[in-house]
């Protein structure tokens, strides 16, 4: 299966705009755009570990409280369970690919 980010719809936010790209039982990867001076707000996965992929654009990442800077390039794991937040500090957008594994798998 083969998807073109670009043409997928868009599931909008106030804080970002979310392109879902695929999800499966034990799998959801999506396209995640955070509009200037936004954060997605500090939530925690009980069912899921989590990659970002940062595609581009600059900002931070709080992993359980810890802020790191992150820009085009930046990978960042979220292991199950901890509190996560991420936030757009350029002037444009914020853009990543998160990629989800979930523990166990969904119905």
């Amino acid at each position: 299966m083969i998807e073109r980010v670009a043409e997928l719809a868009v599931s909008p936010e106030p804080y970002a705009d979310y392109r879902p790209i695929f999800e499966t039982k034990r799998l959801n990867v999506t396209h995640v755009s955070i509009h200037p001076g936004q954060t997605v707000p500090a939530h925690t996965h009980q069912d899921e570990d989590q990659i970002y992929w940062v595609q581009s654009g600059e900002g931070f990442v709080e992993l359980a409280g810890q802020r790191t800077d992150v820009s085009a390039g930046s990978a960042v794991m979220i292991p199950l369970g901890t509190e996560h937040l991420i936030t757009n500090t350029g002037a444009g957008q914020l853009e990543y690919v998160f990629f989800v594994v979930f523990v166990p798998e969904h119905p």
